[in-house]
């Protein structure tokens, strides 16, 4: 028996120590040295990622846990090479989450590039400098120096029909719209895309009104923003653009606050009459006709407004509700007097 035993333990002591060793060289594989307690990162926060061409999993793996799209680049790397998919992995510029799964970041990096899109949102009713202050927000990769160049309307004089050579400036031209943005742009590339949406917003509109009272399209440009500035309700365009209208046609000088604003840079607060007095020709007060340049960006509605004026008989109107910007109404100047006197 005692031999029978020995011969046992003979045959089984082999594959015993293989399986330690087995064991041992498993562990060593998985266990890691114990890392420093990383910094939180916030999920669903959209990054932009970056693989390089050439780049190994290892490196993409760092960059995707650097950025916090990925929790552990170890853990990460275990499943690709589990997956098979490590010559899948296709350099680009990606969009992430943070906080994602292995899986969904796989599948991404395996698809391909995917655009970084940046929003572009200009409001109606901004000036030019507004416009180039929110391009150089939301658009990070525009540079000042090449977007004030790109501002010169001399760059775009004779490309676009709209802009013929004695328009100085590309106030007003610069359509109000949100726009997607791709980091291919450059600073041109933006100018030309707000100009050309202005042609297209603006070219199916019926100008035959403006041509009956001898408008140039560039001076309903400049009245649409007359009234975008003051119309704070949409009802009213009409009624104010008939205003302005029903003065330009009886000679009388417009009276438009926002004129002054607009000299002044002064878009808060009252207008004083001391802000009336100023000496520019952009004072409607002052120099009666249209102002030298649109004195703001409109929208398509006020630029519509602009070309349909209500079929009224109106020559003044006062702010009668401070919260609304409610209009008042009137036909005659006493009229006028009782309104602003009750306010």
């Amino acid at each position: 028996m005692k031999l029978n035993a020995i011969k046992l333990l003979l045959v089984f002591l082999p594959a015993v120590s293989m399986l330690i060793i087995f064991s041992a060289a498993l562990s060593a594989c998985f266990i890691q040295p114990v890392a420093e307690e990383k910094e939180t990162v916030l999920k669903g926060i959209e990054v932009e990622v970056e693989i390089a061409e050439g780049m190994n999993l290892t490196q993409i793996a760092a960059i995707l846990e650097d950025k916090g799209v990925i929790e552990d680049a170890f853990v990460f790397r275990l499943y690709v090479q589990q997956k098979g998919k490590e010559k899948n992995l296709l350099p680009g510029k990606y969009a992430m989450i943070t906080g994602s799964s292995n899986e969904d970041v796989l599948e991404i990096i395996m698809a391909g590039e995917k655009q970084v899109i940046y929003k572009l949102a200009i409001p109606e009713g901004y000036i030019i400098e507004q416009t180039k202050e929110k391009i150089l927000k939301d658009i990070p990769f525009i540079e000042l120096e090449a977007l004030e160049e790109a501002m010169d309307i001399k760059n775009y004089n004779g490309f676009y029909g709209f802009l013929s050579q004695d328009i100085t400036s590309l106030e007003g031209f610069l359509f109000p719209k949100t726009y997607d943005v791709t980091v291919d742009y450059t600073a041109n590339n933006v100018i030309e895309m707000l100009l050309t949406q202005y042609q297209m917003e603006t070219q199916p509109l019926d100008y035959s009104f403006a041509d009956e009272k001898g408008y140039k399209n560039y001076d309903i440009l400049k009245i649409a923003s007359l009234i975008e500035r003051e119309a704070y309700i949409p009802d009213e365009r009409p009624l104010i653009s008939a205003v302005i209208h029903n003065r330009l046609d009886a000679g009388m000088a417009l009276q438009v606050d926002a004129t002054v604003r607009y000299a002044l840079n002064k878009w808060e607060g009252i207008v004083t009459f001391e802000d009336l007095e100023t000496d520019s020709p952009y004072n409607t007060y002052k120099y009666s006709g249209l102002p030298p340049t649109p004195i703001c960006s409109p929208g398509l509605e006020s630029i519509k407004a602009a070309l349909e004026p209500a079929d009224v008989n109106y020559l003044y109107y006062v702010v009668i509700d401070e919260n609304t910007h409610e209009h008042k109404f009137s036909e005659t100047f006493e009229e006028h007097v009782n309104a602003t006197n009750k306010q």
